[in-house]
């Protein structure tokens, strides 16, 4: 982990107080670490080759398949 100085305005300083800006800042951060994630998510699964929309129905009928059987008490 990196620490980084930013300049703050002096006027956003008072208005938002230098904790309310830290967590802020560190929110948005987390935010994008988050999204990056995500991409890379994303492209990895795109390029598995696996159609994931396919996947993801088989399994839903499945699982409405197994539903249907506990509920019938067969």
């Amino acid at each position: 982990m990196r620490t980084i100085e930013v300049k703050i305005q002096d006027d956003l300083a008072a208005l938002y107080g230098m904790e309310a800006l830290k967590t802020l800042l560190e929110e948005e951060l987390a935010y994008q670490r988050f999204r990056l994630l995500e991409k890379r998510i994303q492209d990895g699964m795109s390029r598995s080759g696996v159609d994931w929309e396919r996947e993801l129905e088989q399994k839903r009928e499945e699982a409405f398949a197994e539903y249907q059987h506990r509920r019938s008490g067969h």
